[in-house]
């Protein structure tokens, strides 16, 4: 319905229900969104994700949350309408009006409003696999990494 009812609805710009964010357009956050995309941010869970979603093209409800948060206020600060694109490529049950809307919900840009509530790029997918078995399934470089580090590699003895 709101794919029809609202003009501009697939974009933040004359868009009336949509906040107007002062994204990054800058060429940083070119250069996020690229590595967001390429599955390269660093963060194993989120990259996990990016790489079931170029290899399959699907992503369970709750990962499809943790990387558009990522990407939008959560940590890389990049519009929501990049992050829609990616999933209208790469995601075999893309909706074009469904799809806005998740996107503008969870960036808060419409629909819900509370920023606070982020999910970590860390502590969520640990809370749901301590193990790391989804990062160890899709990012095969990190099969034999210790559990400790899994979701913080950084964080590891060199």
């Amino acid at each position: 319905f709101c794919g029809y009812a609202f003009p501009n609805f697939g974009q933040m710009r004359g868009n009336p229900i949509c906040r107007q964010i002062p994204w990054d357009e800058s060429e940083e956050g070119q250069r996020k969104l690229r590595a967001w995309e390429a599955a390269q941010t660093g963060y194993p869970w989120i990259d996990a994700a990016m790489t079931q979603l170029r290899q399959q093209g699907w992503l369970h409800h709750l990962a499809r949350h943790a990387v558009a948060c990522f990407l939008t206020r959560g940590d890389l600060w990049v519009s929501w309408e990049e992050g829609r694109k990616v999933f209208d490529k790469l995601l075999i049950d893309a909706d074009w009006s469904l799809n806005n809307a998740n996107w503008m919900w969870l960036s808060c840009s419409s629909f819900f409003y509370q920023y606070f509530r982020c999910y970590s790029p860390v502590a969520f997918g640990r809370k749901y696999d301590p193990e790391g078995k989804y990062i160890r399934h899709f990012l095969p470089q990190l099969k034999k990494y210790p559990k400790k580090f899994i979701y913080e590699p950084w964080k590891a003895p060199i």
